[in-house]
């Protein structure tokens, strides 16, 4: 944690040039429909490591997991993810690979023509993780190694990189509430995108991370989701999301986006007369989803209504248990 934090977070002085930012989209429709809040909530969604690797679980009587998920919508034409979950003694592990396919895009030149070529740019991205759970504590941590081919012009190439994330979770007793601190995506490129002899080492968005999880006493089917992230590079986030169950197989799943910076303006309008700009520092802000699980399988669903006209997203999973 320490040379992370020494290293890549406060050292570096180049604010505005992160790159493989696409590594964050990679979520399930659990997480999606959630709003990325829900770190801090020990689950067998095997893609809860793209948020916290230590809230990783495996149901029990289960040995391992194997899940595919998949999106369309305005922001990628095709995405996915494929992973594998299994344990070894009191260890968890997971191999994970994911890809972005953007489509088609008309190139222009710097006056706005189009140049008559194409492109299909593809990211990539592939994990490997380790968790520890113990009785109140559970800690995690995972391996990124990411790749991205913008185009096939002459001296153009892929550019490749590699992440560290890790988690640390606490649980109560009573298991109706938790906490986590997080830290996603430190690391930067090993190969940059122009095959020019050199080699600009950006970093990625160096992410902390705080979370809770509550579950009412008086409505014990109902979980409670919150998380704030502090970007190196970007405004702050808070997430706010809600996870109701619906007897032992069924959730009805929402949450909210929002960044401080337009938290703090829609507080202000509130209380003063002037107008502002109504504009928002995060793309997705309301999203909900269904879910199903059983022994054997899981299944869901999650539709994300992004900001400013950019479009929706909607996302399909499937889990099953070996």
């Amino acid at each position: 944690m320490l040379p992370t934090c020494a290293s890549a977070y406060f050292s570096q002085n180049d604010q505005g040039k992160e790159v493989f930012s696409f590594m964050s989209t990679f979520d399930s429709p659990r997480n999606a429909s959630l709003e990325k809040a829900a770190s801090a909530y020990p689950t067998n969604d095997p893609t809860i490591v793209q948020l916290n690797p230590a809230a990783l679980r495996l149901p029990d009587g289960t040995k391992r997991i194997g899940e595919i998920h998949w999106q369309t919508g305005a922001m990628a034409d095709n995405q996915g993810s494929i992973s594998y979950t299994s344990s070894y003694r009191n260890f968890l592990y997971q191999i994970s690979y994911n890809w972005l396919d953007y489509g088609t895009i008309t190139g222009y030149d710097e006056y706005g023509l189009e140049t008559g070529k194409e492109y299909n740019p593809l990211s990539q991205l592939a994990t490997a993780t380790v968790s520890y759970a113990m009785t109140h504590i559970n800690v995690g941590a995972t391996i990124k190694f990411a790749a991205e081919q913008l185009t096939d012009d002459k001296g153009d190439r892929m550019a490749m990189g590699a992440a560290f994330d890790w988690g640390i979770s606490w649980q109560s007793d009573s298991k109706i509430f938790g906490a986590a601190i997080v830290a996603r995506d430190f690391g930067m490129l090993l190969r940059d995108y122009i095959d020019d002899g050199e080699d600009d080492f950006y970093p990625m968005s160096q992410l902390f991370g705080i979370s809770l999880y509550y579950r009412p006493v008086i409505l014990p089917r109902l979980t409670i989701m919150t998380e704030s992230d502090f970007p190196r590079f970007a405004e702050s986030r808070f997430a706010l999301a809600g996870e109701y169950a619906l007897g032992q197989n069924f959730f009805i799943r929402a949450g909210f986006t929002r960044a401080w910076l337009d938290i703090t303006r829609d507080f202000k309008q509130l209380i003063s007369a002037n107008s502002r700009p109504d504009e928002s520092q995060y793309a997705r802000m309301l999203s909900a989803g269904l879910g199903y699980t059983s022994k054997m399988f899981s299944i869901d669903y999650a539709f994300s209504y992004l900001a400013q006209g950019l479009g929706v997203e909607h996302r399909i999973g499937l889990r099953l248990g070996l």
